[in-house]
């Protein structure tokens, strides 16, 4: 499994992204999903729900943190290896079923994703400066921008998730 980015020496670095995702998606773990309303495995347990980007984070920076452009999803719902509805579905009947449940379901979310601009790559923000919009706190233990690290994050991610 490819290790996610420890890069905090730009603003736009990688573990300022990946940081900054963490904290937003955990806003949306323990919620049930919103196509099947499961929040427990087949065991009982609760099971982690995902947070499904309807506007691709990687090609629609701009939408990457609005709650508007997320729908909750189980495990099973979330898998490529669906078959009965998933957007990551390999089969493409699943995800075809996906986006016309979507469409019937939660209509503003549907009109949104249609009417998403296809603008170039927004550099209006970056990576730091949404993870302390989110929540989270940096800090330097030089006093220099170039070392800027987070601070706490796994307790404010806890804290998102509490909020729920």
């Amino acid at each position: 499994m490819k290790r996610k980015s420890t890069n905090y020496s730009t603003p736009d670095g990688g573990g300022w992204r990946n940081k900054a995702d963490d904290l937003f998606l955990a806003q949306f773990r323990g919620r049930p999903c919103e196509i099947c309303g499961k929040r427990e495995g087949w065991d009982g347990k609760k099971i982690r729900s995902c947070g499904h980007h309807l506007a691709e984070k990687g090609m629609h920076r701009k939408y990457r943190y609005e709650p508007e452009n997320i729908v909750i999803l189980c495990p099973e719902h979330h898998s490529h290896l669906s078959r009965t509805m998933s957007p990551h579905a390999d089969d493409t009947a699943a995800v075809a079923r996906f986006y016309s449940w979507l469409r019937d379901n939660c209509l503003g979310k549907w009109e949104r994703l249609q009417d998403i601009d296809h603008k170039p790559f927004d550099k209006s923000w970056t990576y730091r400066d949404a993870y302390v919009e989110l929540g989270g706190e940096i800090h330097s233990k030089t006093g220099l921008i170039k070392d800027l690290r987070p601070l706490n994050h796994a307790g404010k991610v806890r804290e998102a998730e509490s909020r729920q």
